[in-house]
């Protein structure tokens, strides 16, 4: 059997304790690891990074254990195996992950760190028999880190959706458009955390050549964890009605556009979907203003009321 992973070979350790009528070759079985490196070099002090590495092989008949050990003098206490120092490896099971965190303190020099991560396969502890063979197969994880006193923002987006939504509706006179809930998985290239900066629409007919309307991303966007992937929402107002269109998205960096493309666009009656529309946030400035504008007057009508009553009682003084 053949699997696409770096076979380390040289790491092969022997200790075995052989008994008469063992076949050696089937004890031989591959054990290899994919990516067989932790590599960054774009920390930054107090910040966490997180890699996965599968352990990979060939025979899976019997329950194995992989036994872990850092070897990073000088950042051992940065390295933590979430999975513990021994992963299991069940039987049938050919890949296993095993997720390596480091943990950037906030006084380290700016600088590289290198180290490795000793793996050691066994036989579990219950699959041992007598006139066995104990043949042990090792792995190197290279650590190469590095520390630098640069923020680096920057994102690759992996994957885009839009839900079907409720068409906008009004409340007296006032109108509250419709919430387009564009969806996004985001994987955070840069080593601080980040969202995009605007999501643009240009929303056509459902043939895709008039225009109808443009549109932005309003309100705050979650952000995604530095080396993170997740999938973050932008919430868009449109006042089309109800209808199919075609949307084209761009997808922002502050002033660079990271993605875009067309994206189908259904908005279907008022009321139709249990989720909601914009509230205040998403009216028109005309709007806010007609709202806002009686308050502040009432507001400082009744400023002007008190210090009124005030400069009476003064005089009367």
């Amino acid at each position: 059997m053949s699997f696409a992973v770096r076979k380390i070979s040289a790491c092969v350790l022997l200790s075995a304790v052989f008994f008469l009528g063992t076949n050696i070759s089937d004890a031989l079985a591959g054990f290899g690891i994919t990516p067989p490196y932790v590599r960054n070099t774009s920390l930054v002090r107090n910040s966490t990074y997180e890699q996965q590495i599968l352990l990979v092989r060939s025979d899976t008949n019997t329950a194995q254990k992989a036994e872990i050990t850092i070897d990073a003098p000088e950042i051992e206490e940065w390295v933590t195996i979430l999975e513990g120092d021994v992963i299991r490896m069940p039987n049938g099971v050919q890949k296993v992950p095993m997720t390596v965190r480091i943990v950037v303190p906030g006084d380290a020099e700016f600088r590289n760190y290198e180290g490795a991560i000793r793996i050691r396969t066994l036989p579990d502890d219950d699959q041992v028999k007598p006139g066995a063979v104990s043949i042990s197969l090792g792995a190197l994880v290279d650590i190469d880190l590095s520390v630098i006193d640069r923020e680096i923002k920057d994102f690759r987006v992996r994957k885009i959706s839009a839900a079907d939504l409720n068409e906008g509706h009004k409340l007296m006179w006032l109108f509250f458009p419709g919430k387009i809930r564009f969806d996004m998985m985001i994987e955070n290239t840069g080593n601080v955390a980040i969202a995009p900066s605007n999501v643009s629409f240009r929303i056509f007919d459902r043939t895709g050549k008039i225009l109808l309307e443009e549109t932005n991303s309003i309100g705050k966007t979650e952000t995604v964890p530095p080396y993170g992937t997740e999938t973050i929402t932008a919430n868009i107002p449109t006042r089309l009605p109800a209808g199919s269109y075609v949307a084209r998205y761009a997808i922002y960096n502050d002033e660079e556009v990271k993605q875009e493309g067309d994206i189908s666009l259904n908005i279907v009656p008022a009321g139709t979907l249990q989720a909601a529309n914009f509230g205040f946030i998403g009216l028109s400035m005309a709007h806010k203003i007609s709202v806002l504008l009686p308050v502040f007057a009432v507001i400082i009508a009744g400023i002007f009321v008190w210090q009124s009553r005030r400069r009476d009682k003064v005089r009367k003084v």
